[in-house]
C-alpha cells in the first residue's frame, strides 16, 4: 500500500522505519519488521524527500522529480525485501514531501516506535549535517527512537537486552519500554546502573554501593512484578556510564536508556550518556522520552 504523504489511521499503533534512498542496508528494516511481526503491528517504510533550496533554479523541477523517483524505487525496493523476508500483518509505504526529521517527527505521535538506520559519522559531523536525522529525531520523538547502525563484524549476541539505569532518578518510561521489550522477544534483561568512580575511604564506598544496589533492586522489582516471565539481572558499577553502557553493549541485542526530561523539547540536544552511546554503541540503541 502507498501512502503519498497521507496520514494513515491504524488505531494509533504501528512501527515506522525512515529510509534513506541512498544507503543500501537492511539493518534498520530488518529490526522494524520483527518489532512490527512480534507485536501484530503495521510496518510503515518512509522516505522523505526534501525541498530544495533553490527552487528558482532552471533545472529545480526535473531534480525534485529525478529525486521522487529515486526515492519511490528505492521504498519499492525495501517493501519487497521486508515482504519477502518477514511475515508482516501490513505493510505501508509513505513517500513524504519534506524533511526526513518532520517525517519521523510527526510519525511518532501515533507509533509505538521509530527506527532509523545511523552512519559511521563522528559527533561533529552528526551534530552538525543537514542531513543528520539521528539526533534531532532522538531529541524530539513523542515515542521510542531505535537506533540501527550497520555492524562491522557480528559478534555473538546474548539473548539479553541491557537497560541503563539511574538508581537516584530512574526513568519510568525506559524502564517500561526495556521490560516490554524483553517479554515479547521472550529473552532477558540486564539492568545496569553505574555510579561514580570511589573517591571515598573503602567503608564509605562499600556504604555508597550498598545504597546503590538497593535503590536497583527495588526500581527493578516494581517492574518484575509486573513482567514476570523475565529473567532480570541486576548490576552495580562503578566508572563513566556511556563507558560502561557501550562495554555492555558489545554482546546485547539492544540497549534501552531514557532521554532527561530537561532536554525535552530543545531540539538537537541530548544527555551525554545518550550522546555517547548514540556514537559509540556496539548494538542498536533505543532512546526513550520522558513520559
Amino acid at each position: 500500500m502507498l501512502d503519498d504523504g497521507a496520514t494513515n489511521d491504524v488505531g494509533g499503533r504501528e512501527v515506522i522505519v525512515g529510509l534513506d534512498p541512498r544507503d543500501g542496508s537492511r539493518a534498520a528494516i530488518s529490526w522494524a519488521a520483527a518489532e512490527a511481526r512480534l507485536r501484530g503491528l503495521p510496518l510503515r517504510l518512509v522516505v522523505a524527500v526534501p525541498w530544495l533550496g533553490d527552487t528558482q533554479h532552471v533545472d529545480a523541477e526535473p531534480r525534485r522529480v529525478s529525486m521522487r523517483a529515486q526515492a519511490g524505487q528505492a521504498l519499492e525496493a525495501a517493501a519487497a525485501w521486508a515482504e519477502d523476508t518477514y511475515a508482516l500483518p501490513e505493510l505501508i509505504m509513505e513517500l513524504y514531501d519534506g524533511s526526513a526529521v518532520a517525517a519521523l517527527t510527526s510519525g511518532s505521535g501515533h507509533a509505538q516506535s521509530v527506527v532509523v538506520g545511523s552512519h559511521d559519522l563522528d559527533r561533529l559531523k552528526e551534530v552538525l549535517s543537514a542531513d543528520s536525522v539521528v539526533v534531532p529525531l532522538a531529541a524530539r520523538a513523542l515515542c521510542p527512537v531505535v537506533v540501527v547502525r550497520e555492524p562491522r563484524t557480528a559478534p555473538a549476541r546474548q539473548p539479553r537486552l541491557v537497560v541503563g539505569v539511574d538508581a537516584d532518578s530512574p526513568s519510568a518510561a525506559a524502564l517500561a519500554f526495556a521490560f516490554g521489550e524483553a517479554a515479547v522477544r521472550g529473552v532477558a534483561l540486564g539492568a545496569v546502573s553505574v555510579g561514580a568512580p570511589p573517591v571515598l575511604p573503602f567503608t564509605h564506598r562499600e556504604r555508597a554501593r550498598e545504597r546503590q544496589r538497593g535503590l536497583l533492586a527495588r526500581t527493578v522489582a516494581d517492574w518484575s512484578r509486573r513482567h514476570p516471565d523475565v529473567a532480570v539481572a541486576e548490576e552495580v558499577v562503578s566508572g563513566d556510564p556511556v563507558e560502561e553502557l557501550v562495554k555492555a553493549s558489545t554482546t546485547a541485542l539492544a540497549v534501552v536508556v531514557g532521554r532527561s526530561r530537561r532536554h525535552a523539547g530543545t531540539g538537537r540536544r541530548l544527555g551525554r550518556v545518550v550522546h555517547g552511546l548514540l556514537h559509540r554503541a556496539g548494538c542498536p540503541v533505543v532512546v526513550v522520552p520522558p513520559r
